[in-house]
């Protein structure tokens, strides 16, 4: 008798529709290049044109960084565990030891898997992922042990830059505010 082949399972259908978490992570990284063009455009020009170059490239520098770490993040792998199959079951219990400690792993439904330990189902991503820290609607993607570090990085850089940002225009304000204000002048 020939053995029966089973088709790939399908994943399951994602409970949101998937274009509006992608238009909320674009338009995230729409939002930071407009209001970064537009302090590239005013503020940091007119320093430059100054002599101020410090402000201008600390501040290019920390964009460049939160932006690359921004999209990096957004098509990163956060740890994704593949699904199992219909052969596995519930029933069946697995248990692990990690430091002279079982643990029995849960059976994630939707997966078709047992789950090693912190590992969740993501019902945004409908994925299962390893070490889950959370899901990310600011990056739509999960925060997990492949892509933490990446996130930390994009936290800090974010921080950085904004700080960088909010001096940038108080020196700017500082040099400025004697000066007669005239719109030719901004946009020049």
């Amino acid at each position: 008798a020939m053995p029966i082949l089973q088709e790939p399972r399908p994943p399951p259908q994602a409970p949101l529709p998937w274009i509006l978490p992608s238009l909320f992570a674009a338009f995230n990284v729409v939002l930071l290049v407009f209001f970064g063009g537009l302090f590239f455009a005013f503020p940091c020009r007119w320093l430059a044109q100054n002599g101020e170059w410090a402000f201008p490239v600390i501040t290019g520098l920390l964009f460049v960084l939160t932006f690359f770490s921004l999209i990096s993040l957004n098509f990163s792998d956060p740890g994704i565990l593949h699904r199992g199959s219909d052969d596995q079951g519930p029933m069946m219990v697995h248990v692990v030891w990690v430091n002279h400690r079982a643990f029995r792993l849960q059976w994630c439904r939707k997966c078709c898997f047992h789950r090693p330990p912190r590992t969740y189902h993501c019902p945004w991503c409908n994925i299962c992922v390893e070490d889950f820290d959370h899901h990310c609607k600011w990056v739509n993607n999960c925060i997990g042990h492949r892509n933490f570090r990446l996130f930390m990085l994009l936290v800090l850089s974010l921080c950085l830059f904004s700080g960088a940002m909010l001096v940038t225009c108080l020196v700017y304000l500082v040099r400025t505010t004697h000066l007669p204000f005239s719109i030719d002048k901004a946009i020049a």
